[in-house]
């Protein structure tokens, strides 16, 4: 059997539920993810899917990403003639 829930571990699942989906819940509140779906079924929460679920990145702005494009592997002009 698992850790009881406290009423600060269900505001805490019903705050990480709005953001996020049910596997990364329960990786952020140490939990199964069965425990966390059960819990939040109980409570009658909604549950996001991965492809619902979104992150406030806030003001965050990665600018440019600056990647210089080099090949890997070098590849003479006869070979590519074949």
């Amino acid at each position: 059997m698992g850790r009881r829930w406290t009423d600060q571990d269900v505001e805490e699942l019903r705050r990480l539920l709005q953001q996020y989906p049910v596997p990364k819940v329960a990786e952020l509140t140490d939990r199964t993810v069965g425990g966390v779906t059960f819990k939040a079924h109980q409570l009658k929460l909604p549950l996001k899917s991965r492809r619902e679920a979104t992150v406030d990145l806030g003001s965050f702005d990665p600018g440019p990403a600056g990647f210089d494009w080099e090949p890997l592997v070098e590849v003479d002009a006869d070979r590519r003639a074949r």
